[in-house]
Parts: structure tokens; sequence; C-alpha cells
């Protein structure tokens, strides 16, 4: 299993050996790339920005990005797929990459890359567990290349410190003392115990959640011989459910923890009613904010990972490269020339171009031949209120654009604190460093590539699991289920495909393993 940190990569290349805005970067003249994603609200995409005018500057390439707010994308990608007038790139939607590969939506990049792409070939060569996301032996989509020190220790459990220190009570170091400990905070202090971010950071059907941590996953996984399996098959999953409910019948869960979105989780948070969360880290800055402003001394501070019944510490990481994130449309006009343009944002040259905009103008090469903030952006963001997004947005830099070699440096920068109450990426990096490099926080392995007939199949399963799987959770954690009938669902979830789920995956896993060594 592959460990938390990721070396920062562009720290020690030679950058000043690139040749920055020269002649030799120049890839086509007045060539168009239309862009598809969903638009954070948090970083607006602005088209004429320092990254894409100097994108243009140095490739020739004008970088057209289109946006819809994230809650309506799916729908606006179907439509655009239905209408059979796709972008040249764009991000996932609810179509599965097999069903848009058979129906010939999908560019197959795979002698493109091989002869026009060294930069994304050295990438899938030196990170082979990227080609788990090809479709019958060919590439149909790219990842997302981390080029930073990823900071971010996937989801973390943060508790109000400063109640905690005032009730006397020890710190839990495991799932059980934490439920405990949340229940008699909500007696003492008349507050509400763990606020949840709707079903998927509870239940567990997004990566990350809490489960992970608990010791068992909401859908699969795989052990330590190589072996997939289902985690609500586990008697752990179980163990999880009667904690959350144990929580329910002592209010020390959120009422609306099944509705609530993202903007009313942050609220309640900085509300100052609300004793726990465990989620994204990143969170953390912007709540402990809104917190300070009604309670000023109130703080969430991360707990070190909690122990699960068995006594182990675990917890999955976000992952070093976001596979599955960039297709590209089968009907572009010049395949040559846009995978000429995708090779060289996956250099080093893209990679500061995306990540820092214009030399001279956003950014500097030191002495050492590292990129750096020009004195006068450093002032303006830095006493922004959050000035990482601002910036992002602002200059066309880093997670607020499409960049696929993602250099990230600017999170130490625009992420530091000017608030006491800030948690930044690095103090949570600090925070978790021993087990960041005992191997305790790990990255989840990515499924194996599946034949269409697996793939279907899987599918189905999936969907009639999850369906069943989310409501049926929540009736055991509110009550309106009782723990007797548990056997019963195990016996559904069954019945429904789930263990052979989980063959399917091993019988797929074999396959590939068989493929990659006959390479």
């Amino acid at each position: 299993m592959k460990r938390f940190f990721c070396l920062l990569m562009l720290a020690v290349m030679a950058l000043s050996t690139l040749t920055f805005a020269s002649a030799e970067s120049k890839i086509a003249e007045n060539f168009t790339v239309t862009f598809m994603r969903a638009e954070n609200a948090a970083i607006p995409v602005q088209q004429n920005v320092a990254s894409t005018r100097e994108i243009k500057e140095k490739t020739g390439v004008d970088l057209q990005i289109i946006t819809t707010p994230g809650s309506d994308y799916n729908t606006k990608m179907t439509a655009l797929y239905t209408a059979n007038d796709m972008p040249d790139i764009f991000a996932p939607f609810n179509m599965t990459k097999r069903e848009m590969v058979e129906d010939g939506a999908l560019l197959c990049m795979t002698d493109l890359i091989d002869e026009y792409a060294p930069n994304i070939k050295a990438f899938y060569d030196e990170n082979p567990s990227l080609y788990r996301t090809m479709v019958d032996g060919e590439i149909y989509s790219l990842a997302q290349k981390r080029a930073d020190q990823n900071l971010e220790a996937g989801c973390v459990p943060f508790i109000r410190m400063d109640i905690l220190e005032d009730s006397g009570l020890p710190v839990p170091t495991t799932w059980e003392e934490l439920g405990d400990t949340l229940i008699k905070l909500c007696e003492m202090y008349d507050m509400e115990g763990w606020a949840g971010r709707g079903t998927g950071r509870i239940i567990g059907d997004q990566d990350y959640s809490w489960l992970d941590s608990f010791g068992v996953p909401f859908t699969y996984d795989m052990d330590d011989d190589g072996n997939w399996y289902l985690g609500m098959l586990q008697p752990e999953y179980k163990e999880a459910i009667e904690f959350l409910k144990k929580l329910a019948d002592n209010g020390a869960l959120d009422k609306e923890w099944l509705t609530t979105d993202t903007a009313g989780w942050q609220e309640k948070l900085g509300s100052g009613k609300y004793l726990f969360w465990y989620d994204n880290p990143t969170f953390a800055a912007g709540i402990n904010t809104s917190l300070s402003a009604v309670v000023p001394e109130g703080r969430f501070e991360p707990l070190p990972l909690l122990k699960d019944s068995k006594g182990e510490v675990h917890s999955y990481k976000q992952p070093t490269h976001y596979v599955d994130t960039f297709f590209v449309n089968s009907e572009v006009k010049d395949p040559v020339t846009l995978i000429k343009f995708l090779d060289w944002c996956y250099s080093d040259e893209g990679a500061i171009t995306f990540g820092y905009g214009k030399e001279g103008e956003t950014y500097y090469i030191d002495e050492d031949g590292n990129p750096q903030w020009m004195p006068e952006i450093l002032e303006k963001y830095a006493n922004a209120e959050d000035g990482y997004y601002q910036a992002s947005s602002d200059m066309g830099v880093n997670n607020g654009y499409f960049c696929p070699n993602w250099l990230n440096l600017t999170i130490e920068v625009f992420r530091a604190s000017k608030n006491p109450n800030e948690i930044t990426a690095q103090y949570i990096y600090d925070f978790y460093e021993t087990q960041l490099h005992d191997g305790t926080i790990v990255e989840k392995t990515i499924l194996p590539p599946m034949t269409a007939e697996q793939d279907a199949r899987a599918q189905e399963i999936k969907q009639a699991i999850w369906d069943l799987a989310k409501t049926e959770f929540s009736k055991f954690v509110m009550g309106q289920r009782p723990m007797e009938e548990y056997d019963a669902f195990i016996e559904q979830l069954i019945g429904l495909g789930a263990q052979e789920w989980a063959d399917i995956l091993n019988e797929a896993e074999a396959e590939f393993q068989a493929d990659m060594a006959a390479k």
C-alpha cells in the first residue's frame, strides 16, 4: 500500500532549464480547445486571466473553459451528450466510461500517447496502477497528476477542543470513547453532537468516509492478500450502525444528518451549537472563522486518528493522482494537436503555468530555479479572507481550472494563518506526520479494468445494493428498523448480488494482473 507522503517533485526538478514562452513551446497557431467542468461556487471561473493568457502565449492554444454550477452539471452534460454537441475535453458526469466507449463517444488515446505524448506516457509508466483505468486494454481517460506535496490526510475527526478542555474529560482515543464523550458533552453543555454532511459522508457511499477509519468500507476494498471484499458483509459494518444508533438514541447525532447539504453543514458548525465533525480538513479554516465570530474562544481541532474495535488505527488519504478526471471527445477535429497540447499540460512548464500564471506578472523564478509568487501577489491574497480560492479564481491557477499536472504549492502560501483560529493544511500534515509515514494512512487501490459483461453486471449489482443499504442503514440508525432484523438485511444484500460483486472484482483483478505480467 502506498504511503501518504507525496514527494515534492517539482521542487527538485531543474526548473531553470525549462524554456518559458519560447517558440519551441508552440503547439499550434490559433488552436481552440473547449473544456467543460462543474463550477465550484467558491472559485468562479474567469476566462481572461493570467494562466489562460500565458497558455495561449506559450502554446498557441486558446483554452476555453465552459462551466455550469455543480448542481446542474450532470443535467447539462447529459443534454450535450444526447445532442452530440460535446466539448473537446470534459470532466466525468453521470454516464459511465464503459457506456461512452461503447457509444463511440470517447477518443482512444493509447496510440496517440505512444507517438505524441512522452510526458503522459512516462507518467503512466511511472504509476502503473493508472493502467487499471483502461477499457478493453485501451486508454480512454486521463488522470490528474499531483505534482505537489499533498498535505491533506483524507478525512479527519474534529472536536470542539475548547469545550472538551473545559469539561475535564480526556481526549478520546477510540471510536467507542468518542461516542461516550459526545454523549456526555451534549448533556453537560446542552449542545448537538456530530454534525453530518448528508448521507455520503456518514453512511459512506463516498470515498474517505468515517467508516474507513472505523474499520470497514461501505462498498469494496482490497485486503492485505490482494483479495477484494464488500464492506457491507463484514461484522464491523454492524458495529458502525450500532455506534451511530447509540449516538442518535442519546441525542448526540444531528437530527438532519441525512439531508444537510454542504452550505447548511458549514453554517451549523459555525453556529457554536455542534461538537464534532469528520470530513475534509480544508473546511476547518472557514468553519473556525465563522465559529470565532459567534464564540470568540471556540475552536475545532483535529483528534488523533481513532482506534477501531480491534485497537487498530487506519484511514485513507486523498489519492496521489485523481483518475478518470478528463475525457476527450472522439470527434475532436485534430486529435494529434490536442494530444500534444495535453502532453504539454503534463510537463513541468505546463504545471508552472497552470499553477502560477505568467512569469514577471504573477511569479518569478528564484536563484534555486523554483517559482515564487510576486511580493504584491502575496500581499494581496495572503491577507484576503480566503486568499487561496480568490487567487485561484482571479488568476486561473491550481484547482480552479483545467490542470492535468497539478502544482499546488500555493496551499502553503494562501492558507498561511492570518487568523489564530485557522487550521491550515500544513498544520494537519504536521499533526499526522508519523501516521503519514508509517503506513497508517494509505491510498485506496484503483478498481481493476473489467470486461463489458463484468462491468454491466457489477453496475447492476452496485446500484441495487447501494439503494437498499443506504435506506436500511438509516432505518437501523434512527430506530425505524430493529437490529434483530440485521441478519435478514444481510441476506437481502446477498440476494441482490453483494458477494457476486466481490467475485467479479476478484476475477477482473486476476485478469489484470495476468495482463500486466505479460507486458
